[in-house]
C-alpha cells in the first residue's frame, strides 16, 4: 500500500488521505547566491495538510494496479488512513523513500519528510550572457528602455557632437580677420607703431648781435 500511495503521490503531486487531509508534493524553490554566481537547485519537500482532496483518483489508480475492484480499493484506503490514527506518540510509519508519519504527544498526526541526497540536486553556474545583437531592458535615469534604443539614441548624438568643434573654429577665425582688417584701416597699411611725428619750431635768439 505505500508503494502505490508513493508513486501516487509522484506522478499527482498530492495523495488524499480519507479522514486525515492529504500529502502534498512542493518544488521548492531555486536561490541564486550572486556573490558566488551559482544558482542552488530546488529541492522537493512533502507536507501533511489538513484540506482534504477527492478520492476517487486514488482508489481507482489503487484497483487499476492490484487488479481490484474500487470497492476492495476503497477498504484498503480506508484501513491504512485508521492505522495512521491508531498511531501511538512518537511511533512512526514510514511512507517507502520520502518520509514517515508520526503521532506527537498532543495526538496530532505529522510528516517528516525525508531529505534526499544532494547528489540529485546539483548546483548550476550563473553565469549572465549578454547577446549583443538582442535587446535587453535596462534602466536610464526613471527611464525604462532596452539596449537597442539606446545604441541607436548615442549613434545619432555622437556625429553631432564631433560637427560642432569646426563650428567654434571658424568663428573665431571670421572674428580674428574682422579685428585685423579694422586695425589696418584705421591705422594706414604701411604703420605698424603707435609713434606720431613732432613738429618742432624755431629756436629762438637768445643773445643780441652788435
Amino acid at each position: 500500500m505505500e508503494k502505490l500511495m508513493t508513486n501516487y503521490l509522484h506522478e499527482f503531486k498530492h495523495c488524499p488521505l480519507p479522514a486525515i487531509g492529504s500529502l502534498q508534493l512542493h518544488p521548492g524553490e531555486a536561490q541564486f547566491v550572486p556573490g558566488e554566481k551559482r544558482i542552488i537547485a530546488p529541492v522537493p519537500f512533502i507536507s501533511l495538510e489538513d484540506n482534504e482532496v477527492p478520492v476517487d483518483g486514488l482508489q481507482q489508480f489503487i484497483a487499476d494496479k492490484q487488479n481490484i475492484a474500487i470497492g476492495e480499493a476503497e477498504v484498503l484506503l480506508h484501513n491504512y488512513c485508521k492505522q495512521l490514527q491508531n498511531l501511538q506518540a512518537y511511533e512512526e510509519l514510514k511512507l517507502e523513500n520520502i518520509g514517515s508519519f508520526y503521532m506527537d504527544e498532543n495526538g496530532k498526526l505529522h510528516f517528516k519528510s525525508s531529505s534526499l541526497p544532494a547528489a540529485y540536486f546539483p548546483d548550476v553556474v550563473a553565469e549572465r550572457v549578454i547577446h549583443p545583437d538582442v535587446a535587453h531592458s535596462i534602466l536610464v535615469g526613471d527611464t525604462h528602455t532596452n539596449s537597442t534604443a539606446m545604441t541607436e539614441q548615442l549613434l545619432q548624438e555622437e556625429p553631432v557632437a564631433k560637427s560642432r568643434w569646426w563650428i567654434a573654429a571658424t568663428v573665431l577665425a571670421v572674428a580674428a580677420i574682422a579685428i585685423i582688417l579694422v586695425y589696418y584701416s584705421s591705422h594706414g597699411t604701411g604703420q605698424t607703431g603707435t609713434a606720431t611725428k613732432l613738429e618742432t619750431s624755431p629756436a629762438q635768439n637768445t643773445y643780441r648781435t652788435p
